[in-house]
């Protein structure tokens, strides 16, 4: 049986780099086509969102990518020492914000909330500087693609590595997201 080939299903050619805008314009222009409104079928829309929810996240990219090639990730592990600094720091930052949200939930009166603004806002910008610093890794990750675009390695351990470092900090990148919301 063939393997599932995100890239082919988008139309696009078989590169790590591929951005936020070229991936939507794929996605939509794959959808006019596919999509059951255009005499497409259930299953094959379902396949084309499988295939732009694979090449939207990085880790799952670069895991897809050396698939494709026949060469197994395993995603399992740790993380880099030095995401360690950073995820102290995101939890850090989460644990306050959970703190706070708490007090303006337990406010009794407006006037309550309207004291803890100050603070909400510092929390937010703290938020803020923590996304930044997520989306910093995470764009230095993926700018070791290009060397496996490249080379295509067949030493899977540094793409595995990636993978590992790519999926924490995506998932820290969305608990990040939805704390910032909670705190809107």
């Amino acid at each position: 049986m063939p393997i599932f080939d995100a890239f082919q299903m988008l139309g696009l050619d078989q590169r790590l780099g591929i951005s936020t805008e070229v991936l939507r314009e794929a996605f939509r222009e794959a959808g006019k086509r596919i999509h059951p409104d255009a005499g497409g079928g259930e299953g094959d829309f379902a396949n084309l969102q499988r295939a732009h929810d694979i090449l939207a996240s990085p880790s799952r990219r670069l895991s897809h990518w050396f698939e494709l090639r026949g060469i197994k990730i395993d995603p399992r592990g740790a993380v880099d020492d030095s995401l360690m600094d950073l995820f102290a720091e995101v939890g850090s930052t989460m644990q306050k914000c959970e703190a706070l949200i708490r007090k303006r939930d337990e406010a009794k009166s407006a006037l309550g909330r309207a004291l803890l603004e100050d603070e909400t806002q510092r929390c937010r910008e703290e938020l803020e500087g923590m996304i930044a610093r997520v989306n910093d890794r995470i764009e230095c990750e993926c700018a070791a693609f290009s060397r496996y675009d490249d080379a295509a390695p067949s030493d899977a351990t540094n793409a595995a590595r990636s993978v590992r470092n790519l999926a924490f900090l995506e998932k820290w990148q969305a608990s990040l997201r939805a704390m910032f919301a909670r705190m809107l």
